[in-house]
């Protein structure tokens, strides 16, 4: 697709235009928005800050310093941008960021180019979305791009499944939940103030909910595990413990209920797949499904769309959008690798 504005590289950085990338490094491309902090968006993060100007929004930027602790606080390459702000590069290009509802900080990015074209990339979003970047080309996620992906059940009840789940395995022992960024907020909400336990974590995790707190998040104070009474309550046995980034769950559980917050192998019907009495999966997920994935690229108004096939379902995503929509032209990514 030579003549798109827009692609995705093998590396999974997203082309817009000739200067811009997302999500990954591309030598020779002096700006790069940074659309979240989830690990796999995150590819060459130390090169590009030593190359380009990286753009994001406030909360990814703190997110950032909080986990990472070295000069990011102190670089003036790493320039916040509010959300719904038009911000002019110095190529004549106008960025905008606006929520995808994935995580704390997460954008959808909207670039119109000097020539008037306007491009942009989804990130990874939830749906429905308040705000939608409006676009001639397009880059989507394809996360859930396949038709088997579509839930037969709202994020609400995933919560109360969660919190039921949590509450009945508290009456055996102690509850272990493990999720990504942002997921984990999420149970933190769902089960702080209700299950009538401490709720433990790490030092790191503890850290990254303060940064949640800044923006606005409400929720109980937690137990560092560290600490005086953080030890003396894994004695005791009755708790929920909190893991995501960095906390290892080690090998072996030796007592308590393991809780897995995700959507992957969880039956469509349901958001709750049992593997015994002491281990479950959980269907809390911030990303939009196929139909909701659908949907945004409508909402976004783009006539060409690139599906995100470095990553998952691309090809299934393509021939979807290009059979439920006329006049929307969709292909998968190229994957070329970025410029030598």
């Amino acid at each position: 697709m030579p003549h798109w504005a827009v692609d995705v590289f093998d590396t999974g950085a997203v082309r817009l235009g000739a200067n811009t990338v997302c999500d990954g490094y591309a030598m020779g491309y002096a700006f790069r928005v940074q659309s979240h902090l989830h690990d796999d968006h995150m590819a060459e993060f130390n090169k590009s800050k030593g190359e380009q100007d990286l753009f994001m929004s406030p909360e990814t930027r703190q997110l950032l310093i909080a986990e990472r602790n070295d000069d990011l606080e102190y670089r003036d390459n790493l320039i916040p941008l509010g959300r719904g702000i038009r911000k002019e590069l110095n190529d004549g290009s106008k960025l905008t960021l606006l929520p995808s509802g994935h995580m704390l900080g997460s954008c959808q990015v909207a670039l119109e180019l000097s020539n008037g074209i306007r491009c942009g990339y989804s990130g990874d979003f939830a749906w429905p979305l308040d705000d939608v970047i409006q676009v001639d080309e397009l880059v989507v996620d394809s996360t859930y791009g396949s038709p088997a992906s579509v839930r037969r059940y709202t994020q609400s009840e995933a919560e109360s499944c969660l919190l039921e789940v949590v509450s009945q395995a508290l009456r055996r022992g102690s509850v272990h939940v493990k999720a990504h960024r942002g997921t984990i907020e999420r149970v933190l909400q769902v089960v702080a103030g209700s299950v009538g336990v401490p709720v433990l974590a790490s030092a790191r995790l503890i850290a990254e909910v303060e940064v949640y707190r800044d923006h606005g998040f409400g929720a109980e104070e937690l137990v560092a595990l560290d600490s005086d009474t953080g030890r003396a309550l894994l004695n005791d046995r009755s708790y929920v413990r909190l893991y995501s980034k960095g906390d290892s769950f080690g090998n072996e559980l030796r007592e308590g209920t393991s809780i897995t917050c995700s959507a992957y192998m969880v039956n469509t019907d349901h958001p709750l797949l049992q593997f015994s009495e002491r281990a479950y999966r959980v269907a809390l997920s911030n990303h939009a499904d196929f139909e909701g994935t659908l949907a945004y690229v409508e909402a976004t108004g783009a006539k060409r769309v690139v599906t995100d096939n470095t990553r998952s379902h691309g090809i299934d995503l393509a021939i979807a959008i290009n059979k439920r929509f006329s006049g929307v032209r969709a292909e998968p990514s190229t994957n070329n690798p970025s410029p030598p």
